[in-house]
């Protein structure tokens, strides 16, 4: 029987042996991870957020288009808020299954996005909670089979549980016992705060985790003229060091990619960086 080994221990042991070099061939190194043979792939699914195309089409009458977008740009499932779906959510979960597209995740206040969710077929809920009222809305979720999630996100300054950075967002943890975390690369990044170092500090805390790249001159700097991010693999983001860091913490959920301002040609894009992820092997 042919041994098999995990990725984490095959780049461990590539590491001491040189890199590619290893390999016996000159191939670079994400090429050469995701075609070794002995390295399992990753459990990870990759969706691609609705927040990318168009914002003309966060209508209902687009709701299809998008899901048959999704899918032929490579993408196994999406993230949406039920204003920009416009549909119910019966609807939103009878239409992906025939499209073979999971809806993943819904992002809305508790008290609407606990039932849309679970009507809708996604398992995890991107929201914000009042410290008092966690337990309630964490029970609340758990009973339909739903996680809640945190995002950190650039905020006003001085905004009441405002969640920007690695320690806001491990404070705001700590506060809310059975909420967990969706780490976003770009706003840890644009915020001073380092993506692969929050992930390995959340450990199996992460459930969730929105992929954003964000040029250079934006890396800690909030205020900077321009846009905050990029396309995936363009910018500033350490993408093998967050791969890395997932592997680490033996992440097995979803990971949704996410642009956010938009390309000219955002179906392109969205193929652009489908195609990054798959040089890891994703």
């Amino acid at each position: 029987m042919k041994s098999t080994v995990s990725r984490r221990a095959f780049l461990q042991r590539l590491a001491a042996a040189g890199g590619a070099a290893a390999l016996g061939c000159a191939t670079p190194l994400p090429r050469a991870l995701a075609e070794h043979p002995q390295v399992r792939r990753q459990r990870w699914r990759i969706g691609h957020h609705f927040w990318n195309w168009d914002h003309a089409w966060n209508k209902a009458e687009f709701f299809e288009q998008r899901l048959q977008l999704t899918r032929e740009t490579g993408y196994a499932g999406f993230e949406a808020k039920p204003g920009e779906i416009g549909h119910a959510p019966e609807f939103v979960r009878e239409k992906c299954a025939e499209a073979g597209i999971a809806c993943v995740a819904i992002g809305a206040g508790p008290q609407e996005g606990i039932p849309y969710a679970a009507a809708a077929g996604a398992r995890i809920l991107r929201t914000s909670v009042a410290r008092e009222q966690a337990r309630r809305f964490v029970d609340a979720a758990g009973e339909q089979g739903i996680i809640l999630v945190v995002h950190p996100h650039l905020s006003t300054r001085g905004a009441p549980d405002a969640v920007e950075t690695r320690e806001d967002l491990l404070r705001y943890l700590d506060a809310r016992p059975g909420v967990f975390a969706c780490p976003d690369t770009g706003h840890l990044a644009l915020c001073g705060s380092d993506p692969v170092q929050t992930i390995r500090d959340l450990g199996s805390r992460c459930r969730y985790l929105h992929l954003k790249d964000l040029p250079a001159h934006r890396v800690g700097n909030r205020t900077a003229p321009g846009e905050k991010f990029c396309e995936l693999g363009t910018g500033a983001l350490d993408l093998p060091g967050v791969l890395r860091a997932l592997e680490d913490i033996r992440y097995e959920g979803w990971i949704m990619v996410e642009r956010d301002s938009r390309e000219r040609d955002y179906v392109q894009s969205a193929r652009n960086m489908r195609a990054v992820l798959r040089q890891f092997g994703c």
